[in-house]
């Protein structure tokens, strides 16, 4: 056999070889130190964590984990490029890993992941005393976990004010996918810190954010705070973050008072900063994301926060936050400030964008003669749509949200910027137009929806009651009213009564169908 054919051959028995000796670790909420990790003794996660070597996989059963101190990964506790330890939810299934037991503290992260190479799989995180997750290593990858109700940001990647990250290799090359973020609030600091995403003092290189949602969080959605290496985010989604509201009886449950002041930020996606004038660094790309609804102190969608290493935005969507793109700042020489394709639209502040005249800005929606959006150019832009359950994959909700609408003069209008396109020229947005994506009703008339005067009905041949929502341009909901079928339509009277001219949004809903949205003039 040649030389070159026989060390392909030994490299193939080396691969089967480790194959063969991966292992499967069972944990379960039952499961004990002494445990075989098998189904019939699983262990408990901590003691499994510790035992895994590199290929090994540790299967988390179904059930909810009660908690109490942080799961560590140690940096000298990790896989490797051919070889990764996985930390998977069985499939199938939705364990929860129930920090509660915690106390608030900043050492009490739930999972403390220094080590690299780890894949981490389909868990919920929730109510830890800090993050519900915090990565120093490298090379890992998070995909489609949750992380809700912890005392900091739900997932964190970095390390703290004074770390040095020589050439950038610490904290690199992490892959955070599919994953949702939502109600983390630190109750201690008054909801000054808790991010849904956040990737910030002294992160390394490569850091990605793909397909992530985060909502409602006491600070922002995401969180590049001192940063020393540009972040990617793509195709992520953040809403109504920095809301006191959402968090007083938190607060009084907590503490036994009232909260007499609030520290949140809740900008959607703030992009560098270290709040004194952009020590941050790196310039950091956004393409396909959507910010919305964050009008809460702060009150920005995208946000530059004083960031001076250049931001590249494409093709992102935003409305009803304060401001829906604040950049303040231009970049250092030798990086830009750009922004190309993108949609405003519906400013809570009356100024829906503000830019340097350093910026590059191309073929966004306001700068083109003739084109005005609003919610009319879109399928979906309600909260509810947006935290819809995701696609089997893991993938976004397909249900219409931040989708344009046949016949949108926002379609054709972009430039092209690398991204895949359909048509004559890229769209204009997060999402490229499709008839396929259109939700199952594209006119009132004709299409299960009518028109009766000031009324609006749903033809259905169910006799469930029907929850008719009507909402605004920004996508805030004004009116909800149910109306049961009769004689095969459900007519919603009062519905449309008293609105002002203009183009309102109607979501229909009933029970064994998918909900239905339609445009509605009112003359």
């Amino acid at each position: 056999m040649p030389n070159s054919a026989l060390s392909k051959f030994v490299s193939l028995l080396s691969a089967l070889a480790a194959l063969s000796a991966a292992n499967t670790i069972h944990v379960a909420p039952t499961g004990v130190s002494g445990g075989m990790g098998t189904i019939a003794s699983p262990l408990d996660v901590h003691s499994a964590v510790t035992k895994a070597a590199s290929g090994d996989t540790i299967l988390v059963e179904a059930g909810t984990y009660q908690l109490s101190t942080t799961i560590a990964i140690d940096s000298l506790n990790s896989g490797e490029a051919a070889k990764r330890k996985y930390l998977l939810a069985k499939p199938g299934t939705k364990p929860v890993f129930n920090f509660s037991g915690q106390a608030y503290a900043s050492e009490n992260r739930g999972i403390l992941l220094k080590g690299s190479f780890w894949s981490i799989v389909g868990l919920e995180i929730c109510n830890a005393g800090d993050n519900g997750m915090k990565i120093e290593g490298s090379h890992n990858r998070i995909e489609r976990c949750v992380f809700h109700h912890n005392g900091d940001g739900g997932i964190q990647l970095g390390f703290a004010h004074q770390t040095v990250n020589p050439g950038g290799a610490l904290c690199a090359y992490n892959e955070i996918v599919n994953c949702d973020s939502y109600a983390n609030f630190d109750w201690g600091t008054l909801g000054g810190n808790a991010d849904g995403f956040a990737c910030k003092m002294h992160n390394g290189k490569g850091n990605v954010f793909k397909g992530c949602r985060a909502w409602h969080n006491s600070d922002d959605g995401w969180d590049l705070y001192e940063t020393d290496w540009p972040v990617e985010i793509t195709e992520c989604w953040s809403w109504h973050n920095g809301d006191q509201t959402d968090f007083n009886d938190i607060y009084l449950a907590k503490t036994g008072k009232k909260m007499s002041s609030f520290s949140g930020n809740g900008n959607g996606i703030k992009l560098g900063g270290n709040g004194t004038g952009g020590n941050s660094k790196g310039q950091h790309v956004v393409k396909r994301c959507v910010a919305f609804n964050n009008r809460f102190k702060s009150l920005k969608g995208f946000d530059q926060n004083s960031h001076a290493g250049g931001i590249v935005i494409h093709n992102s969507t935003a409305w009803n936050n304060g401001y829906n793109f604040m950049f303040e700042t231009e970049a250092t020489t030798g990086s830009v400030n750009e922004f190309s394709n993108n949609v405003s639209f519906a400013p809570k502040s009356g100024l829906g964008y503000e830019f340097t005249s350093g910026a590059i800005l191309r073929n966004n929606n306001w700068g083109l003669a003739g084109i005005v959006a609003s919610a009319a150019d879109f399928q979906d832009t309600t909260e509810i749509s947006a935290m819809a359950a995701r696609n089997p994959d893991g993938s976004l909700p397909s249900n219409g949200f931040a989708r344009l609408v046949a016949g949108s003069d926002l379609v054709d209008k972009g430039v092209d910027v690398g991204l895949t396109f359909s048509g004559k020229a890229p769209d204009l947005g997060a999402y490229e137009f499709e008839a396929s994506s259109q939700l199952q009703t594209k006119s009132v008339q004709g299409s299960g929806f009518e028109r009766i005067g000031r009324a609006i009905g749903l033809r259905t041949e169910k006799a469930e009651a029907v929850a008719f929502q009507l909402f605004d341009a920004s996508g805030s909901c004004l009116r909800t009213q149910m109306a049961l079928p009769l004689g095969g339509i459900a007519r919603a009277d009062g519905l449309l009564q008293g609105l002002p001219k203009g183009i309102w949004i109607v979501r229909a809903t009933q029970q064994g169908m998918e909900p239905m949205t339609e445009r509605a003039a009112v003359p």
